[in-house]
């Protein structure tokens, strides 16, 4: 020990005044060597400095007075010890019962069930969200208030002029392929003239708003949730509830207000790109004229066309935003979950997509 225990009587151990570890130690060796002798009375009078080796010293000398006794322990290590080797409470909580664990059937079953309540609960703040989201808007519309200056503007320019070239460049393309993959067979029946019939159809009416809303729930979905996401982490959002603001309308309704009014825009430009490409795959292999390929096309396809089209994109962009605003404002608080809200933003705003184009299918056909 740092400073030499004095024995006052052969079994007596007057302890030093620094006791912590190393010299708690060395004192049970030196009361095993003179466990011959009968039990050691241990004189803590000197002791001022001590650690938890010290009380789980003082626990055992208390536990098994055989082999050593205590005397004059001072007050604060009286009190330290008391808490350091106190019993459990009876009034403490019993520990929970260990879960049923049944047969493998009723495990599954368990497992499904929670994972549907789950997911149910989920649609329902999904929902609320959406349905909170319809009334903010509607608010604002009336009231004008409550969304800072400026930002639907801002938003206008990110989802329409920052996303109209890769949507134009892809609807052509689509246009391009839908073609030659229609050529062959319209030719093999003779009925080549009528690739143009089907190019517009597809295009205003499936493909366009299909493949738009892909491309903004992959472009725009990913960044507004990135954003929200990252300033749900930072407690921004937090600061705004501080400041009397709801961050559902002060967000979201810029976002949804530009979401609706660029698509009308996006999609007028993707149908044109996507009948252009079209044309050019017709006139390159029949020797259509672009004249020709449109009066072919307006026999068939109608405004009404058009206009389905239209809604069915401007349902989409609800859902890819409200998508992207739920994710991004329910995140967890850490890095990983940022990225992880965002991949999950992406694939539950095309799902959406799909699914509400399969519903659409089913009420316009």
């Amino acid at each position: 020990m740092s400073e030499a225990a004095v024995p006052t009587t052969p079994r007596t151990i007057v302890l030093p005044k620094r006791l912590r570890a190393a010299e708690v130690a060395e004192l049970m060796g030196r009361i095993r060597d003179r466990d011959g002798d009968g039990a050691v009375i241990v004189d803590f009078r000197e002791v001022e400095e001590f650690d938890a080796a010290t009380l789980a010293f003082l626990d055992h000398v208390a536990r098994d007075p055989s082999t050593a006794t205590a005397v004059n322990v001072p007050e604060a290590l009286a009190r330290a010890g008391a808490g350091f080797a106190r019993p459990p409470d009876a009034a403490w909580p019993a520990k929970p019962a260990a879960p049923l664990t049944g047969s493998r059937g009723g495990r599954f079953a368990r497992a499904l069930a929670d994972r549907f309540l789950n997911r149910a609960r989920l649609g329902r703040d999904f929902l609320s969200m959406l349905a909170d989201e319809a009334f903010h808007v509607g608010d604002y519309l009336k009231t004008r208030k409550g969304v800072y200056p400026g930002e639907i503007g801002n938003q206008m320019f990110f989802m329409g002029y920052r996303s109209y070239p890769i949507v134009c460049v892809l609807l052509f393309l689509v246009g391009v392929t839908i073609s030659f993959a229609a050529s062959g067979p319209l030719q093999d029946f003779g009925a080549s003239t009528y690739i143009a019939d089907i190019i517009g159809y597809a295009m205003l009416r499936e493909l366009v708003p299909l493949m738009a809303g892909v491309i903004l729930a992959g472009k725009v979905g990913a960044a507004i949730t990135a954003e929200l996401a990252s300033m749900t982490v930072l407690e921004e959002v937090d600061a705004l509830k501080t400041m009397g603001l709801v961050p559902e309308r002060f967000l979201m309704v810029p976002r949804l207000v530009a979401i609706t009014a660029v698509v009308p825009l996006l999609v007028g430009l993707a149908d044109i790109c996507g009948i252009a490409g079209g044309m050019t795959v017709s006139g390159i292999k029949y020797g259509t004229l672009p004249k020709e390929f449109l009066d072919q096309m307006v026999n068939t396809v109608d405004w009404t066309d058009f206009a389905w089209g239209l809604v069915k994109t401007v349902v989409f962009g609800w859902a890819i935003v409200v998508s992207a605003g739920y994710k991004g404002l329910t995140v967890g608080r850490s890095a990983e979950e940022v990225g992880r809200a965002t991949t999950e933003s992406v694939v539950l705003s095309i799902t959406l997509v799909i699914v509400l184009d399969c519903i659409f299918a089913f009420i316009l056909y």
